[in-house]
C-alpha cells in the first residue's frame, strides 16, 4: 500500500472515531479546558475572586442589621435576599466564600445528573463513561470555574433550570413552574422561559411559575418595603439594561458575549433598552423556529436550549452564564443527529471551552511564538473579539442547529427525534 493510500486510510479511521465520539470529544475538552482556568484565572483577574459571594454576604448582612439593601450593591428582587442569610450568618466573608463554592459544587453535580437524566428522557441511555465526561465537564468547564471563582449563585438557577426541565416531562407541572420560577425569580431574564411552557401548552406549569414568582414578590412587600422594590426597578433594573451599551464602540477585552457587539457596530448609538428591544426582536424568529415541534422529549429540549442560548445572547451577559444552558446542553449533544449534530457539536465546543483576547494574547506572547507572528496572531483576534466573541459563535451555531432540527421535523425527515417516545 502507497503513503497516500496509507494516509488516507488513516484519516478515514480518525474521522470515523471522531465521528462516534464526538459528545465526548466535546466534553473531555470542555473539562480539560477547565483545568488552567482553576490556576490562570484568580491570578491573572484577582478581584472577581468572591466577588459576587462578598455581595451575598453583605446583602444577608443588610437584611440582618435593618440597613438599605441595595447601598451592599445587591442586583436581586428583595426577597432573594433572604436566600444569603446563611452567608451571613456565618460572620466572616472567608467562611460565606466557601460555603457559596460548595454550594456551587454540588448544583453543578445536581446540574450533571440531571442532564443525563433528561437525556434518558429523551431515549438516550448514557454509560459510565459518558456520565462521567457530563460531570466532569459540568463542574470544571470554564463557565463552571468562574462562576465558582466569583462565588455566584447561577449554578443553582442552571439545577432550577434542569430541575424544572425534567419536572415538565415527568407531566409534574406544578413542580416545573416552580422550579423555573426559582430562577426567574433571581436573575429575572430566565422568565422568558414562559413563553416556552405556553408553547408546550404547558399551561398549569406556567400558572404555577406566574403565582409563585409574583406571590414571592408580593409577600416581601411588608418586610423590605415599597421603597426597596422601587430601588429595584428604576435603578438596579436599568442599571443593568444600560450595561454593554458601547458608547465608545466595541471593546474586545471587555467580557460580554452579546449581539450588542454586533450592533454597536452597524448601529452605535442605541441605548440599553434600545439594544434589548432590537436582540429580542432579531432572535424571537429563530426562536419560533426552534419550537415548531413539540410531540417529543428532543423537540421540547431543542426549543428550551433555543430560548435559553437567545436569552444569554440578548441581554448583555458574559460567558460564564452559559452553565444556565448545560441542562439542555449535554442531552442534545447525543440526542441530535445529521447536519444539526454538526452544528450543535461545533457550537457547544466554542460555549464549553470558549478562547477570549487574553487567551490569544498568552499564546501570542510565550517565548517560542516568534515576535511578528505574534503580533499578527494579536491583530487578528483583537479585529474579532472586537466584533464577536467565540461563545456569542458557539450560540449562533447551537441557534442554527436548533431550527434545522426543527425543520427537518416539520418536514417529516427521519431524526434521532422522531423515535423518542412521545410526551
Amino acid at each position: 500500500m502507497s503513503t497516500t493510500r496509507r494516509l488516507r486510510a488513516l484519516l478515514r479511521r480518525v474521522r470515523r472515531f471522531v465521528t462516534a465520539h464526538a459528545a465526548r470529544l466535546v466534553l473531555a475538552v470542555g473539562a480539560l479546558a477547565g483545568v488552567p482556568a482553576v490556576v490562570v484565572f484568580p491570578q491573572t483577574s484577582p478581584e472577581q475572586v468572591a466577588l459576587a459571594s462578598d455581595v451575598y454576604y453583605a446583602a444577608g448582612r443588610a437584611v440582618l442589621d435593618g440597613r438599605p439593601l441595595y447601598d451592599a450593591g445587591f442586583l436581586y428582587p428583595p426577597p432573594v435576599s433572604v436566600a444569603f442569610l446563611p452567608n451571613a450568618l456565618l460572620g466572616d466573608t472567608t467562611l460565606a466564600y466557601a460555603y457559596q463554592i460548595a454550594v456551587g459544587v454540588l448544583a453543578l453535580a445536581a446540574v450533571a445528573g440531571l442532564s443525563v437524566r433528561l437525556a434518558a428522557r429523551a431515549g438516550v441511555s448514557l454509560g459510565r463513561t459518558d456520565r462521567a465526561l457530563v460531570t466532569a465537564a459540568v463542574i470544571a468547564s470554564p463557565p463552571s470555574v468562574v462562576n465558582l471563582v466569583n462565588g455566584q449563585v447561577n449554578p443553582v438557577l442552571a439545577a432550577a433550570v434542569g430541575a424544572g426541565a425534567l419536572a415538565l416531562a415527568a407531566d409534574r407541572e406544578w413542580a416545573s413552574g416552580a422550579a423555573f420560577a426559582a430562577a426567574a425569580l433571581v436573575k429575572v431574564f430566565p422568565a422568558l422561559v414562559g413563553a416556552w411552557l405556553l408553547r408546550q401548552h404547558a399551561w398549569r406549569a406556567a400558572a404555577a411559575a406566574t403565582a409563585v414568582g409574583v406571590g414571592v414578590l408580593l409577600a416581601g412587600l411588608p418586610v423590605f418595603g415599597v421603597d426597596a422594590y422601587e430601588t429595584f426597578a428604576t435603578t438596579v433594573l436599568t442599571g443593568e439594561t444600560n450595561v454593554a451599551t458601547f458608547p465608545d464602540g466595541p471593546d474586545p477585552t471587555e467580557p460580554y458575549a452579546t449581539v450588542r457587539r454586533q450592533f454597536a457596530a452597524v448601529a452605535p448609538g442605541l441605548s440599553g433598552t434600545q439594544l434589548l428591544a432590537a436582540s429580542l426582536t432579531v432572535f424571537a424568529p429563530v426562536v419560533a423556529a426552534a419550537n415548531r415541534v413539540t410531540t417529543t422529549v428532543t423537540d421540547r429540549l431543542v426549543g428550551l436550549h433555543a430560548v435559553l442560548v437567545a436569552v444569554l445572547v440578548a441581554f448583555p451577559l458574559e460567558p460564564f452564564y452559559a452553565v444556565l444552558a448545560y441542562p439542555t446542553l449535554v442531552p442534545l449533544l447525543y440526542a441530535l443527529d445529521g447536519t444539526p449534530r454538526g452544528l450543535f457539536l461545533a457550537g457547544s465546543l466554542l460555549t464549553i471551552a470558549p478562547l477570549a483576547f487574553s487567551d490569544i494574547a498568552l499564546v501570542a506572547g510565550l517565548p517560542v511564538v516568534p515576535q511578528a507572528a505574534g503580533d499578527a496572531l494579536t491583530a487578528a483576534a483583537e479585529a474579532l473579539f472586537t466584533y464577536i466573541r467565540a461563545p456569542t459563535i458557539g450560540a449562533y451555531l447551537a441557534l442554527a442547529a436548533c431550527a434545522l432540527q426543527q425543520h427537518r421535523r416539520a418536514r417529516g425527515r427521519p431524526t434521532a427525534a422522531a423515535r423518542d417516545p412521545p410526551v
